[in-house]
C-alpha cells in the first residue's frame, strides 16, 4: 500500500486544509484484492499517442456484462442506508478487469496498442445486469 499523503482542498469553516494517507483509503476500499486495481500492460493507456512510432488505425470497442446477486443488491442498499459502502464493488472489479482482457485479446501484441481508453459503466435501473463499455483509439506502428 501507498503511504502517499492526498491533501483534501475543501474549504471549512476554519479553513483548515485536512490531510489523510493513502493507505487509509485504500484500507477502507473493498473489492477482489489489491491486484483487481491494476491492470498491468504497456498496451493500453488511458493518454494520448504522443509516441511518433504509431499511426492511427482506427477505434477499437468492446463491451461485457455481468450481474450483482440480487441478495448482495439488497444488502447493499441497506448498507448505503446507513451511510456504508456496499458488497457490490468486487463485481464490477471482476467485470471491468474481464473487459480489459478482451479487449487485450483483439490486439496484436507486437503491433498495435490503444490509447485515450475511456470506460462506462451502464446499470438499468430495473436490472441486477449491467454493462462495461471499452473504446479507444487502435494504433499501429509505421512500417
Amino acid at each position: 500500500m501507498l503511504n502517499n499523503k492526498l491533501t483534501k482542498n475543501r474549504n471549512n469553516k476554519k479553513g483548515i486544509k485536512k490531510t489523510i494517507k493513502r493507505s487509509k483509503v485504500n484500507s477502507n476500499l473493498k473489492g477482489g484484492g489489491s491486484d483487481t486495481y491494476i491492470f498491468p500492460s504497456h498496451h493500453i493507456s488511458t493518454q494520448p499517442n504522443e509516441d511518433i512510432n504509431y499511426k492511427e488505425v482506427g477505434i477499437i470497442h468492446v463491451t461485457d456484462s455481468a450481474a450483482v446477486n440480487a441478495l448482495k443488491g439488497f444488502a447493499t442498499g441497506v448498507a448505503n442506508i446507513f451511510g456504508s459502502k456496499g458488497f457490490d464493488n468486487s463485481v464490477y472489479d471482476k467485470a471491468r478487469n474481464s473487459a480489459l482482457n478482451k479487449i487485450m485479446k483483439q490486439i496484436n501484441k507486437d503491433t498495435q496498442k490503444i490509447c485515450n481508453l475511456r470506460m462506462d459503466i451502464d446499470n438499468g435501473s430495473q436490472t441486477a445486469l449491467f454493462f462495461v463499455h471499452l473504446y479507444g483509439t487502435l494504433l499501429e506502428k509505421k512500417k
